[in-house]
């Protein structure tokens, strides 16, 4: 069995660490060119009076969605370190 010397032990990892890392520049190049090749929406032009009156029901999902998630945060942030308290929520309400 051959014996490695400190010198080829080091450029030995430094050759490793340096693979990994090209590695890892090309996934994360590969990962944000998704971002390109989907198909993108068409924006689309609307009046202020349109948009008002017109929900659909995937803004409404939105909505509902958004709704749950700050009653949480709420939720999370009036138990403070009190993990013995039990809170229960019985309506939202948005303050404006």
């Amino acid at each position: 069995m051959n014996q490695i010397t400190m010198i080829e032990a080091l450029s030995l990892s430094v050759v490793a660490i340096t693979v990994v890392m090209v590695v890892l520049v090309g996934l994360m190049f590969i990962i944000e060119g998704f971002r390109f090749i989907g198909d993108s929406p068409e924006p689309v032009l609307e009046t202020p009076n349109a948009q008002a009156g017109a929900l659909s029901a995937a803004s409404l999902v939105v909505n509902e969605e958004l709704k749950l998630v700050a009653a949480l945060t709420a939720l999370a942030m009036a138990s403070g370190d009190q993990q013995d308290k039990k809170y229960h929520i019985t309506s939202i309400k948005r303050i404006k």
